[in-house]
């Protein structure tokens, strides 16, 4: 018997194996471009989530702003509305609705400070959807005072305070 065919099956499953090869590479080259443009866009967004926003954000288009942290120093209070709750004037006619997170109420307290109107506070916290049935339970669990829950600005989200400082 000859070998004179196993010759040439040897270089067919060497042609066929070199091209598997190349295209194995070329997948992976494709596969890690499309991985470090993902990781590219992922941390744009990162950074673009983590930029703190302002005031003026908050006035322009506060449902951009959602589940964003914001700090807004040198701000005038429009009202306060009890020993959790206040309002900060965005503008001359628009309030906008601030609930304290325990900590700066305990801090609050603790120095004998309570907020009114016309003060001026730095603030910072994260931004949440607000509705009638948040209102309900701000007033339910004391945060706002008796008859001051008419005061609350109508707002679609509002600002979950974790620091508060009146100046």
């Amino acid at each position: 018997m000859s070998n004179r065919g196993e010759g040439g099956l040897g270089v067919i499953l060497s042609v066929v194996a070199l091209v598997a090869i190349a295209a194995f590479m070329y997948w992976l080259n494709k596969e890690s471009r499309d991985i470090e443009a993902e990781r590219v866009a992922d941390a744009q967004a990162q950074v673009e989530a983590s930029r703190d926003i302002s005031a003026g954000d908050l006035l322009s288009d506060p449902e951009l702003s959602l589940g964003r942290h914001t700090v807004i120093d040198s701000i005038r209070v429009a009202a306060g509305l009890g020993t959790g709750a206040f309002t900060l004037a965005l503008s001359e006619t628009q309030a906008y609705p601030v609930l304290m997170e325990s900590d700066p109420i305990q801090r609050l307290r603790t120095a004998g400070i309570t907020i009114y109107g016309g003060d001026v506070v730095y603030v910072s916290g994260q931004i949440y959807t607000f509705n009638d049935s948040i209102m309900a339970v701000w007033v339910e669990q004391g945060a706002v005072s008796d008859g001051m829950a008419d005061q609350i600005p109508s707002s679609p989200t509002f600002l979950l305070a974790d620091s508060v400082i009146v100046k």
